[in-house]
């Protein structure tokens, strides 16, 4: 597994220290010119970061008087937070490839071997398995972490792979973190194909066999 380049321990630090360090990292991500829009996916962008760490703040300010409630409170809150910093630093990581300047920029404390890379690029995605839901238009995805991945590459379509020739048909999708669990909405009723490559600083891995999956 290819070690982080940003010194995290999130677990490990108290509440002061996840607010300190969480708090550094949301004031440098604020307009941050590297690092645009939404980070990766829809669910992960500078106000929702913003959110999070007020709400834990807030939490952990009342949970001072030592009401269970109030405490209970205060540890959804850190969770929900230092899950969005772990998100964050994934997405930097990928996004910045390696440039140190827009790693530093993003207020994450680093490691020192920094230059660090990977040796080579991630080998394929195990186990993609699909199913549908009771949601018209969506369907679940799931598959084993490739070793070595920092990310993943999407991509589906409503025609069948094998009958595609030297006209692909494949419709890209946001770039994944991981894929222990994948939604995709908005889709037509009828088979969908979806295939994954794992990604990192030295390039992307093949892409897997498509997987069939019903549209309800």
């Amino acid at each position: 597994m290819t070690q982080s380049v940003f010194v995290l321990n999130l677990d490990r630090r108290s509440d002061s220290d996840v607010l300190a360090y969480g708090g550094a990292v949301v004031a440098a991500m604020k307009d941050n010119h590297f690092f645009p829009g939404n980070w990766g996916d829809p669910g992960l962008n500078w106000p929702v970061l913003n959110a999070s760490c007020e709400g834990f703040r807030d939490s952990y300010q009342a949970a001072l008087a030592h009401d269970s409630h109030k405490i209970a409170l205060r540890t959804e809150a850190r969770r929900n937070f230092t899950d969005l910093l772990k998100r964050t630093a994934t997405y930097v990581e990928f996004t910045a490839n390696g440039n140190t300047e827009m790693l530093h920029s993003s207020g994450f404390e680093m490691r020192p071997e920094t230059t660090r890379s990977p040796a080579t690029a991630p080998g394929p995605v195990l186990d993609l398995r699909g199913n549908p839901t009771e949601h018209s238009g969506r369907i679940e995805l799931h598959a084993t972490r490739t070793p070595g991945a920092q990310a993943y590459e999407m991509q589906s379509t409503t025609i069948d792979p094998s009958t595609m020739g030297d006209n692909p048909g494949w419709a890209h999708h946001p770039v994944l973190f991981s894929v222990q669990r994948i939604i995709i909405d908005n889709l037509p009723v009828g088979f969908v194909w979806v295939r994954l490559r794992a990604a990192n600083s030295i390039g992307f891995g093949p892409w897997c066999s498509p997987v069939r999956v019903l549209v309800l």
